[in-house]
């Protein structure tokens, strides 16, 4: 990502690196979790839980229960949430905490059938007893939540978290290497110097600051032992054997060197997302390889076959980048350059990185926090993250994301069916006007399976969602819809958002445009 870019965001971030987790760390990791397992604010409602009887009880929970034994890697959270239900079904006495769990491993995407093979698995060694009462437990759950199963492709539960790690510094890019056990980081770290960090792929910090005395290090590519890395005006090249730097190359034409990859002939292509271009390395100097007007910021990049693929972050290098100045995605001939555009990935986002799956590829993009999958002719969104999604990696099944402004990487297990996409309907309508809300959404009810709400022609907004009542009232504000609402006790505040619909969705985005975007289907 280019280091503008990086300058401006950072004006609203402020980083800390740190080598060991504190009980306060701990407990924010905790926080994080149990609201990613169970739904945003329900660390709030635990403590409210414990408040007037045992405050410690919760800290316990939040910090070590979640902070610490929940969050050591190994094991995905959903197979932690299968193993709790069925330690809870075997002890016969828990039914509220076996609810409890139940309703986090749907959240997390567990199935119903899951959770019910479980228990019939379970009535061989805890006998029919108890694992009938898991099974009504599931069926008051089911009631309780509204459950409606659905294929929606937006979801995050289809990435299923194997593990993170904290402690970077700016992590823009991670590479995986294909014969040893070793991830690379390139850390931006502001306006400091950078460095690259050695991890491994199991989430072990090996040297946080492997190889140091960088600027600002963005892209990586793996090739015979060789490191890549893109840095501003220079193309570094790091032997990783003997973790040294021993190479760098730069052009008086180079502006802001970002994403790198090596061919399987080894050379080497470059992307300048801020002067537009595509670099190679020929004779031991960086050369302009491409350039087009219709590409105006290439930022990652990637080779399949006989083309190099690039995500074009946009229009401008900007935070505010309006949806018709987003950038898409292209595919350049390596023999004749000829530049075509990939329709399913025509105006993304603000695209990022970029990795190959299978028949096609994960790409990042949103407000740069979105993860796409994208082929000649589908497109899937897979999964959608905190600000800063970057310069991600694949090997074999799993992705490895770095998350730039929170300081961490990610690695999940992908799913198995991304081949098998099928192509969503683009033909978004943005609404800017109260009248075409209310010819257009007023009086439908939208949602997914944590509930459904509506919004009235009156100006009211009632639903339920987890289990919990909706209310509050909306109304419009210049283009944007304004919304005051709570859910049970958590007060939502106000906020405006861009509203987009089409036959048979409803997409939201939070905070006029700039914040998380949810997408609902009409019931």
């Amino acid at each position: 990502m280019k280091k503008h870019i990086i300058l401006v965001l950072a004006l609203f971030f402020s980083f800390t690196t740190i080598a060991q987790n504190t009980k306060e760390d701990n407990y924010k990791t905790g926080v994080k979790i149990v609201n990613e397992v169970n739904g945003d604010g329900a660390s709030k409602g635990l403590e409210a839980a414990f408040k007037n009887v045992s405050p410690d009880m919760a800290d316990y929970i939040i910090r070590y229960g979640f902070g610490e034994i929940y969050n050591r890697p190994g094991l995905d959270f959903k197979t932690k949430e299968l193993l709790i239900i069925a330690s809870l079904t075997t002890q016969a006495n828990a039914k509220s905490q076996l609810k409890s769990h139940m309703k986090a491993a749907l959240n997390l995407g567990v199935t119903p059938d899951e959770i019910s093979e479980t228990m019939i698995l379970l009535s061989l060694y805890t006998g029919f007893p108890a694992a009938n009462n898991g099974m009504f437990a599931l069926k008051e759950v089911l009631k309780e939540t509204n459950y409606v199963a659905t294929t929606k492709v937006n979801s995050s539960n289809q990435l299923i978290k194997n593990w993170e790690l904290e402690g970077f510094a700016m992590p823009e890019s991670i590479v995986a290497s294909p014969t040893e056990d070793w991830l690379y980081v390139s850390n931006v770290n502001q306006n400091e110097k950078g460095y690259i960090s050695r991890i491994t792929k199991t989430g072990k910090v090996d040297n946080y600051k492997w190889v140091t005395g960088l600027n600002n290090p963005a892209g990586l590519a793996l090739y015979q032992d060789k490191l890549y890395v893109g840095d501003g005006k220079e193309l570094h090249i790091i032997d990783v054997k003997k973790g040294k730097l021993i190479n760098s190359f730069t052009s008086t034409d180079v502006v802001s060197l970002n994403d790198v990859v090596v061919s399987k002939t080894g050379q080497v292509f470059i992307s300048d997302i801020a002067g537009g271009k595509i670099f190679t390395l020929e004779n031991n100097k960086l050369v302009v390889w491409f350039q087009t007007p219709e590409i105006k910021h290439p930022n990652g990049i990637f080779i399949q076959d006989d083309n190099l693929i690039i995500a074009d972050f946009g229009a401008e290098l900007s935070l505010e980048l309006t949806p018709d100045k987003y950038g898409s995605m292209y595919k350049v001939n390596l023999k004749d350059k000829t530049a075509t555009m990939i329709k399913s990935g025509y105006q993304l986002g603000a695209l990022d990185g970029l990795a190959a799956v299978k028949d096609g590829f994960l790409v990042t993009g949103g407000t740069v926090s979105d993860l796409f999958f994208i082929n000649d002719n589908a497109k899937q969104l897979i999964g959608t993250f905190p600000k800063g999604l970057a310069d991600i990696s694949i090997l074999g099944n799993t992705l490895y994301a770095p998350i730039l402004f929170s300081n961490k990487i990610e690695a999940f297990s992908l799913p198995n069916n991304l081949d098998s996409s099928e192509t969503i309907d683009d033909n978004w309508h943005r609404i800017k006007t109260k009248e075409d809300y209310l010819k257009l959404a007023a009086d439908n009810f939208y949602g997914d399976k944590e509930g459904t709400s509506v919004a009235t022609h009156d100006g009211q907004i009632f639903g339920v969602f987890g289990g919990k009542i909706l209310t509050g009232t909306w109304d419009w504000k210049d283009a944007f819809f304004t919304r005051t609402s709570k859910i049970g006790d958590l007060d939502l505040g106000y906020d405006e958002i861009v509203i987009e619909v089409n036959t048979t969705q409803m997409r939201l985005t939070l905070k006029q445009g700039k914040g998380a975007t949810v997408v609902y289907d009409k019931k």
